[in-house]
């Protein structure tokens, strides 16, 4: 990697890591149904509607930054699928997470991801091309490769689908390389080995509150 995409995308993993964490009962299952559109259709639309709010001549006022990072950030929330992101996330720790605190967990990860992964979206995608590579679908998964096209750099994005109620949702994000769940799993293990999983909610509330602000 050139020192300038090590730049680039070592900000997309600070912004990344800033997250904390979401663990919640699975939303049921199931293939997609027959007219549903493929994971690879999935893919483009999300990519395709974010680029367009990125685009919008109307919205390109930095007085309107809040409404483009508003309407981002509610195409992220029905795109992803944070249940299966957070089991893999989390791992071995499920197990000891009570009912009150997964309820918390849940809004925290959620309202957390949408807002780091919006910041991502505003700050770095704009009028780049992407390629779509590839497409491996199974029934419980799929996976989608793409690339960002940006002058004279080209930075490979997997994505990671899982049907759930008859239509595909990103389950994790690969860029460059480097996955967010994976992340994930390293940053939140050393915060519940070193402390606790309740230092790890009061980590979240903080940082949410300092969204918030």
């Amino acid at each position: 990697m050139d020192m300038r995409r090590g730049k680039c995308w070592t900000s997309i993993a600070a912004c990344l890591l800033i997250l904390a964490a979401l663990l919640a009962p699975a939303a049921q299952g199931g293939a997609p149904d027959r007219d549903a559109a493929t994971a690879g259709e999935s893919v483009r639309r999300l990519l395709d509607e974010v680029l367009a709010i990125q685009n919008d001549p109307r919205l390109q006022d930095r007085q309107r930054r809040d409404e483009r990072r508003q309407a981002i950030k509610s195409v992220i929330a029905r795109s992803f699928h944070f249940d299966g992101m957070a089991r893999q996330a989390l791992g071995k720790y499920d197990d000891g997470i009570d009912k009150s605190q997964r309820a918390e967990f849940l809004a925290l990860f959620q309202d957390l991801f949408q807002d780091s992964y919006t910041k991502l979206v505003l700050d770095f995608l704009k009028r780049e091309r992407i390629v779509y590579d590839s497409e491996e679908a199974g029934a419980d998964r799929a996976l989608i490769r793409t690339r960002i096209v940006r002058m004279s750099e080209e930075i490979p994005v997997e994505y990671a689908l899982t049907p759930r109620e008859g239509k595909w949702l990103v389950q994790d994000v690969k860029i460059d390389g480097v996955s967010i769940t994976e992340n994930y799993r390293r940053s939140f293990a050393r915060v519940i080995q070193r402390d606790s999983f309740q230092v790890l909610l009061d980590r979240m509330r903080l940082q949410r509150q300092a969204v918030d602000k």
